[in-house]
């Protein structure tokens, strides 16, 4: 009989779980054997953890009941992201994750707000009114999708904020009854067939020797296989998205109004996040190491948020991309792959993006030389799409408080970002450049609009429609959208109703 064949995964955490729970998921036990080894000194990064909408068909694949899954993690829902103070001191817009108004004659409906905009100026409906998850948002309200899909309700679109390290808790059990084996050791050697070549084993300090047919790295930033074991090369692009540390601290919290979205509030020197959960608010300052010190952060986070007491967790990153997350027989999962700042909270859903990248162009016996060549491509084109829509939101800022964000506003971006600012800016057009791209258009000028680009045009379409049918039709949405959000519980109430954490 054949033994099974055998992936061995380096490292716990979010992403370490999450490729052990989906691969035994997906892999019999007959013809696979999953083993993960953690370790302490490896430990993780996870301070909380604010999801975008992408994470519920993780959860989906491995059939997790949602309200189960919240009360293990002390989750809440999560309709958008704010953005406060980030093209002037004062300014406020929020990301929601669901469509505005309704495409007309296969043009996307913000070409038509616009035009009600440029042409009512002051009277315009605001643009939190035509958005459903933003109209709800800002109430403080939530409900899941309801069985009417006539309704604009049937379609919500939301994701989570939860306790990332009860997430890798919850996972671990969900594997372990899977047959996943977890052992708590360190790796001392990896054995390979030559430098930088296949691994053929990881020797630990008190297992031995663990060999395994396919190596999954998710040692996080210290990418122990990926990097120091293989050698792959790894892109720095801290000179477009310079936040590079952060601090993090307990906040105020609010058990009886919960708020349904995060909080990214700019600062002089970079950005804070706040992430409600059901038994405490985490928050974070994030800042540039190269325009002003830990101690300096630190001092000024809690002055902000008054917290003088709690133990300050500092964490620091390099904003990048490795080369080659698949060389040989081994794969980078998470952190070890690559990383964008916080501020999208898109951190777990390039961990799950990889990990389903990985299970499609699944590792087994023979060449896997065009499997891991596609897997690179996909994950160097996704992150790099994230990378242009997270830089935006730092260039098109007008701050001049700080020699920070005169840094941002006037630093050079790629050429690929410089071509999605002149298309907008001409005629209000966005498209994405491939199906593998993670942010729409309803992302795309939720940011644009929000800091304040307005284009020269809109499309010809939109123009044709006659003014008062265009009132009509705008002035409708926002109608139907209060009406519906109206009746819905706080999100506070739904969470007491449905998910509270004992």
């Amino acid at each position: 009989m054949t033994d099974p064949y055998h992936i061995v995964i380096l490292g716990g955490g979010s992403a370490g779980w999450m490729t052990a729970a989906a691969l035994s998921k997906v892999l019999d036990r007959q013809h696979y054997k999953i083993t993960l080894i953690e370790s302490k000194v490896i430990g993780t990064v996870s301070v909380g953890e604010a999801t975008i909408p992408g994470i519920r068909e993780f959860n989906q694949l491995l059939e997790i009941n949602e309200d189960e899954f919240l009360k293990a993690t002390h989750g809440s829902f999560k309709l958008a992201i704010a953005f406060e103070n980030w093209q002037n001191i004062g300014d406020f817009y929020l990301h929601p994750f669901g469509p505005y108004g309704i495409t007309l004659n296969g043009v996307p409906f913000h070409h038509y707000y616009l035009r009600h905009e440029r042409e009512q100026g002051a009277n315009a409906v605001p643009l939190a009114d035509v958005n459903l998850e933003w109209t709800a948002a800002r109430q403080h309200k939530f409900t899941r999708p309801i069985a009417d899909k006539r309704s604009p309700l049937g379609h919500i679109k939301y994701a989570y904020h939860f306790d990332a390290q009860k997430y890798a808790a919850f996972l671990k059990d969900f594997a372990g009854k899977r047959g996943v084996t977890a052992l708590e050791d360190r790796v001392l050697e990896v054995k390979q067939r030559e430098k930088h070549g296949a691994i053929q084993a990881l020797i630990t300090e008190q297992h031995g020797e663990v060999s395994g047919d396919f190596f999954v790295d998710c040692s996080g930033f210290k990418a122990l296989l990926i990097g120091e074991a293989m050698g792959v090369p790894y892109h720095d692009w801290r000179k477009w998205m310079p936040c590079d540390s952060a601090v993090a601290l307990p906040g105020q919290h609010d058990a009886e109004d919960i708020l349904p979205y995060t909080r990214s509030i700019a600062h002089h020197e970079g950005w804070r996040w706040k992430i409600p959960l059901q038994h405490r608010t985490g928050e974070g300052w994030v800042y540039s190491s190269r325009f002003t010190d830990h101690e300096k952060a630190e001092q000024d986070f809690r002055e902000t948020i008054g917290n003088f007491d709690n133990k300050a967790n500092h964490l620091r990153w390099i904003n990048g991309r490795r080369d080659e997350p698949w060389k040989h027989n081994c794969a980078a999962i998470g952190l070890a792959a690559g990383f964008i700042e916080p501020l999208e909270s898109t951190g777990l859903q390039l961990t799950q993006s990889g990990i389903i990248r990985l299970i499609s162009l699944l590792p087994g016996a023979g060449e896997m030389g065009q499997r891991a060549k596609a897997f690179n491509h996909f994950c160097a084109e996704e992150i790099t799409n994230i990378r242009d829509f997270v830089m935006c939101h730092y260039k098109l800022t007008n701050r001049d408080d700080s020699e920070f964000w005169r840094y941002c506003r006037d630093m050079e971006i790629p050429d690929s970002l410089q071509e999605r600012l002149d298309l907008f800016r001409e005629n209000a057009s966005i498209f994405r450049n491939s199906n593998n791209e993670l942010f729409n258009e309803i992302s795309w000028f939720s940011m644009f609009h929000g800091q304040g680009l307005r284009p020269n045009n809109v499309h010809p379409l939109a123009e044709q429609m006659s003014q008062a049918e265009l009132e009509q039709h705008i002035h409708t949405v926002q109608r139907i959208f209060k009406q519906v959000t109206a009746p819905l519980p706080s999100h506070a109430q739904f969470i007491q109703q449905h998910c509270k954490a004992q």
